[in-house]
């Protein structure tokens, strides 16, 4: 009775086991019922698991048996959802975050190239092939331990047979799916990695255009400094060069009419003291020739002589007075003149350096480029000293031939002098002429008086 008791139950299982190998396949993914895709002869490899639906493969099957055996509460089971729901909806989630992020991206590239290389460890560590090597060799170990284990107790029992080698196969399959969850897994990885680094090159081309742009208009604006301090420059040298060429106009001119002025007042000297010699000359001559009954005539043709000599001695004082006082009017204009060149040349340095002041803070609001023109500016500035140094040279070099000038006019008064002394000396004459004529009337009354004697 017990025999057939043990035996009954065989044709059973037997008939069990030929109904599920019989059973069309269905696709593993938990709870799913439908057939899956017909294997592609021209592929090498095992026949396809799931169905036609995207969202059934060897990772989310993993992640859905799971799922059911240790559901996540709390904080860490939000957390998990959310990652769930951003690997389910990757390119959509990233895209989204990409547009509210990207304005804070360029911001964080300095933080994210400190993170970056413990991101790249991290994913060296999760890409390691031994690393992943090592993990399915432990579920292989896993696995083999439990097929070893179903055998051992396959030689105990029948029964404990049937059930270790149904662990058996589901351990297979177990095995199977984490290998084929290990290399979704791994696949995910690679193709986060590759997004990864494309965003990276992304950013980085997009800081490096940037900082293109930053320096261009840096050294736009260095150039634009450069040319406003070049015109600057060049402005004060042409207007440095015109007031050299109008002072050393003036200079010229005054030195011409002076010179004029000195040969006309030496000439009309010179003619003046001719006439009053020669006059003086002929009176004593005539005063000579004269008789006794012109001397009373003579007398006050002398007299008359010697009044035209003072009224023409006393013009002549003061035509040498006028000259010597428009002569030191010219002399005065000169130095004022040569005062307003130096301020207005002072000043055209003032203005020059405040341009290249206001050039020199706008180029060092740039980059490093900027401080060549700074130096730039600098040597400029130098070099408009140099020509401010070279302007003073030249007023000073005025100013001594204006002190020659008044030399000069020292001289023409000397000459002056000596031209009051030949009238002093034509006076002298005049007296020495008048003696004379006191003396030939003496000695006229005389032979007078003698002939009336001798009547």
């Amino acid at each position: 009775m017990s025999e057939q008791t043990e035996q009954t139950p065989a044709p059973d299982e037997t008939v069990t086991v030929e109904t599920e190998e019989n059973k069309a396949p269905e696709c593993a993914y938990p709870g799913c019922h439908r057939p899956p895709v017909p294997k592609d002869p021209r592929v090498r490899g095992q026949a396809p698991k799931y169905c036609d639906d995207p969202e059934h493969n060897a990772a989310t099957a993993y992640k859905a048996k799971h799922s059911k055996d240790k559901q996540p509460a709390g904080a860490a089971g939000k957390a998990a959802e959310a990652a769930e729901v951003d690997t389910e909806r990757p390119v959509t989630g990233a895209a989204a975050t990409a547009v509210l992020v990207r304005e804070s991206v360029l911001a964080a590239v300095k933080e994210l190239g400190a993170q970056l290389p413990r991101y790249v460890e991290l994913m060296e560590q999760v890409t390691d092939p031994e690393a992943a090597e090592a993990q399915v060799t432990a579920a292989e170990t896993r696995a083999e331990a439990r097929i070893a284990e179903s055998q051992e107790e396959l030689f105990t029992e029948r029964g404990r047979r049937e059930k270790a080698e149904r662990r058996a196969k589901n351990a297979e399959q177990g095995k199977t799916e984490a290998d084929e969850a290990a290399e979704e897994a791994l696949r995910q990885l690679d193709e986060a990695k590759t997004r990864f680094e494309a965003e990276t090159t992304r950013i980085r081309e997009e800081a490096e255009a940037e900082v293109a742009r930053v320096r261009q208009e840096a050294e736009d604006a260095v150039t634009a400094a450069r040319e406003e301090v070049d015109e600057a420059q060049a402005q004060f040298q042409s207007e440095t060069a015109r007031i050299r060429t109008e002072a050393e106009e003036r200079v010229t001119a005054a030195q011409t009419e002076a010179a004029a002025e000195v040969e006309t007042a030496k000439h009309d000297a010179a003619s003046r003291v001719e006439q009053i010699t020669q006059e003086a000359a002929e009176a004593r001559e005539q005063l000579l020739a004269e008789t006794a009954a012109k001397v009373s005539e003579f007398k006050a043709q002398a007299d008359e002589r010697v009044q035209a000599a003072e009224t023409a001695a006393g013009r002549a004082q003061t035509e040498a007075a006028r000259q010597v006082e428009e002569m030191q009017q010219t002399v005065e204009a000169a130095e004022a003149g040569a005062h307003e060149v130096k301020a207005k040349a002072l000043q055209d340095v003032q203005d020059a350096n405040a341009r290249v002041v206001e050039a020199n803070g706008k180029v060092e609001e740039a980059q490093v480029a900027a401080r060549q023109a700074h130096a730039d500016a600098k040597t400029k500035v130098e070099a408009a000293e140099a020509l401010v140094t070279q302007l003073q040279a030249d007023l000073k070099q005025l100013r001594e031939e204006a002190g020659e000038r008044r030399a000069r006019i020292k001289t023409l008064e000397d000459k002056n002098g000596d031209l009051y002394d030949d009238i002093r000396t034509a006076e002298r004459g005049q007296r020495d002429a008048e003696d004379q004529v006191r003396d030939l009337t003496r000695q006229l009354q005389e032979l007078q008086e003698q002939q009336g004697k001798k009547k």
